[in-house]
């Protein structure tokens, strides 16, 4: 009984985090993600998916290499990238806040003074949505539930899903998710931004 109190109020702090199979899964999509990588996490509250993959990147990492890959996770809620960076004190991570859609360029400086704009080998766009895909295990959800909410969401997906692609280097991989299961959060939004990006 102690033990169940305990995860309860861990769960409702936000000190831990359940995370099902499913909620894995985009996190998993992202493989290989070496120690080397520089990886985005564009929407990372609650954080489950950044400590995911924190753990791909210090997964057989040598001691030599402590460095040399970044993982940045951001959110546009203060208290959520607090409560992330506090889970997850790891050498390799930032936590930044700012607006997903607009997520500003990053510049690396190398050694030598050289900048360069940063471009990410590992993208995760895992965007706020309307969250019908949940409904199975919170019911209650279906009472407010309509189409709106997607419709409403759409135009924001799409930015932020741009926004990823523009971030992505070359040969680099990004993985688009939500909880829902409505074709407007899903296949509308990467097929308007693909789109937008052959106009570009």
């Amino acid at each position: 009984a102690r033990v169940a109190a305990f995860l309860t109020r861990a769960q409702a702090s936000g000190e831990i985090r359940q995370q099902e199979e499913a909620s894995m899964l985009p996190a998993l999509a992202l493989r290989p993600i070496e120690s080397h990588h520089f990886v985005l996490d564009l929407c990372s509250a609650p954080g489950s998916k950044t400590l995911q993959l924190l753990d791909a990147m210090s997964c057989n990492r040598p001691s030599a290499d402590a460095s040399s890959g970044l993982l940045v996770a951001n959110d546009a809620e203060w208290g959520r990238c607090a409560r992330t960076a506090r889970r997850a004190a790891s050498v390799p991570l930032v936590v930044t806040l700012a607006d997903a859609s607009s997520f500003p360029a990053l510049t690396m400086v190398a050694p030598t003074g050289a900048a360069r704009q940063m471009r990410f080998d590992r993208v995760l766009c895992d965007v706020p949505c309307g969250g019908d895909g949940t409904l199975r295990k919170s019911p209650a959800k279906m009472a407010s539930w309509s189409p709106a909410s997607a419709l409403a969401n759409h135009p924001l997906q799409v930015a932020i899903l741009v926004r990823g692609l523009t971030l992505l280097a070359p040969g680099g991989r990004l993985v688009y998710s939500t909880c829902s299961l409505n074709p407007v959060e899903d296949e509308a939004v990467v097929t308007a931004a693909l789109a937008h990006c052959r106009r570009s």
